[in-house]
């Protein structure tokens, strides 16, 4: 029976006709380049547009201790397929090499210094920076250059393009910000992307990330002594009202991080009406989220009403706080 079934199979799969054209390795090949170069490019626009907003929204977020900001994003070309080197090839024009960092956005204040998109970075002789002290790269074929990076009157922060369906952004503690593509796709405004760059910059800088943090870790530290004076009924209860509390708390910081995002953007010198508009373009490609009082972000319609006193406050000239006293 085994050996019967195994000859019908093998008759089956001779007698299978291929479905159209037959295609050959090469041909499969440049597709799935043609795929990765348009992948690319808007992985590279979205870069592009992200890095440009960041640089004019970061200088006017505080006003601190002077850093050293050495902005440039760059491909390791020795971990990098062929099929995307050849894409990248003729995304930037030019030969790549197996080795080396790909250029791919340089701040505009460094690209003055003679650092460009498309260039190779064959080694970078400075590896710790510092404030007043250049950055030395060695380019391909041997050329040096000595840079001086901007100086920002704030910490620095950095970003990365996630390649992601979901429209997105978020920051991590380590200053770092995370943008997908798709939120540059639903977005092809950029004051409207500066309203989200500005809104996840806010959380930075006006430390969401660490309060809250050590918020929960009190929670936590807090539901030791409640569980061993009262047992789990007592854990439990605890937890619920905590987490409740937690999300209003982080439903305050959002509605914090609205109004210093728009500020930004509003001395960035983005047209601020069309920034605030972005609430309305995610609330109309974005799934419906939780109710209100389950969520750690206001519900859209109150947001949308909020971003519009906001506006007129930010254009009034009033604060944070004023608008909180007098709302």
């Amino acid at each position: 029976m085994k050996k019967f079934v195994l000859i019908f199979f093998c008759f089956l799969a001779s007698c299978a006709v291929e479905t159209g054209p037959p295609v050959s390795r090469q041909e499969v090949l440049q597709a799935q380049e043609e795929i990765w170069r348009i992948k690319l490019e808007q992985y590279f626009s979205c870069e592009r547009r992200v890095g440009r907003v960041l640089v004019r929204l970061l200088p006017v977020t505080e006003n601190k201790a002077p850093h050293p900001w050495f902005l440039v994003k760059i491909v390791d070309l020795s971990r990098t397929p062929a099929e995307v080197r050849e894409a990248l090839s003729e995304i930037f024009h030019r030969s790549l090499p197996k080795k080396g960092y790909l250029v791919t956005f340089v701040h505009p204040a460094i690209e003055r210094q003679g650092l460009k998109p498309g260039m190779i970075i064959a080694r970078l002789k400075t590896t710790h920076l510092r404030l007043g002290e250049p950055v030395r790269v060695v380019l391909e074929g041997g050329r040096a250059l000595v840079l001086h990076p901007p100086v920002v009157h704030t910490q620095p922060v950095d970003f990365r393009i996630v390649d992601s369906l979901a429209p997105n952004a978020w920051v991590t503690p380590e200053n770092r910000m995370y943008v997908t593509v798709a939120l540059c796709r639903v977005l092809p405004d950029d004051n409207e992307l500066a309203a989200v760059v500005g809104h996840e910059l806010a959380h930075l800088k006006r430390g969401h990330l660490f309060k809250r943090q050590a918020i929960l870790t009190l929670r936590n530290l807090l539901g030791i002594g409640v569980y061993s004076l009262g047992g789990r009924p007592a854990s439990d209860i605890y937890r619920l009202g905590t987490n409740l509390a937690i999300l209003k708390y982080s439903r305050d910081q959002e509605r914090e991080a609205d109004f210093y995002g728009l500020w930004y953007v509003y001395r960035a010198g983005y047209n601020l009406e069309r920034a605030a508009q972005v609430w309305v373009h995610l609330a109309a490609v974005l799934p419906p989220g939780q109710p209100s009082i389950l969520s750690d972000h206001p519900a859209t319609a109150e947001r949308l009403a909020r971003i519009r006193k906001i506006v007129a406050a930010i254009k009034a000239g009033h604060t944070f706080e004023e608008l909180k006293k007098n709302p």
